[in-house]
């Protein structure tokens, strides 16, 4: 397996945080007060972060910069594990949701009576 660049991994935990909080890069951008176009080359790994731009990534996160640089060794699998249980949950929720708000249709009341003659 390859080695990954500091790059490479600051570039993984932003867009596996992102994905986490079901967020685009657009939303990111924007809770962090960054262009778009930047939080895509950051989740590509093509250029290198300021430590400020780090920081201002973090708080849209509202993580500490030492917990989005923290790179937890071959928890690769368990990341990816996490987002897909999260995104379950969430569906899970938005089916209970619809759930609660269903209402059965209501049983006709009145019956056909026979005219008695």
């Amino acid at each position: 397996m390859k080695k990954l660049t500091i790059n490479e991994k600051v570039a993984k935990r932003i867009k596996d945080f992102r994905t986490l909080k079901n967020i685009s890069q657009e939303e990111l951008a924007e809770m962090s007060s960054l262009h778009p176009t930047l939080i895509g080359k950051i989740e590509r790994a093509e250029i290198n972060s300021s430590i400020a731009t780090l920081e201002k990534i973090a708080r849209a996160f509202d993580i500490k910069l030492s917990e989005l640089l923290a790179f937890p060794d071959d928890k690769d699998i368990v990341n990816a594990d996490v987002v897909v249980l999260n995104k379950s949950i969430d569906i899970i929720k938005q089916i209970l949701e619809m759930a609660k708000s269903y209402k059965p249709p209501k049983e006709n009341t009145t019956r056909n009576k026979k005219s008695i003659k």
